[in-house]
């Protein structure tokens, strides 16, 4: 599997929220996009790592290097 975050993929939707996004695929061909909101950028950002490690898609470790 292999997974793609990145930070510039936030986008503001409305002037209401912040989305960010996660894509995951697999060697296979399927693929999954995990979506998080936020009222700022760095909250939807966060969330999305959050729900990462609470997925178990990335080590918590890395995540608090990283902050």
């Amino acid at each position: 599997m292999e997974l793609y975050v990145n930070s510039t993929w936030t986008e503001c939707y409305a002037n209401e929220c912040y989305t960010a996004e996660a894509i995951a695929w697999s060697e296979n061909g399927n693929r999954a996009v995990i979506c998080t909101t936020g009222e700022t950028a760095k909250e939807a950002d966060d969330k999305l790592m959050s729900a990462l490690c609470e997925l178990k898609l990335v080590p918590e470790t890395s995540i608090k290097e990283e902050r």
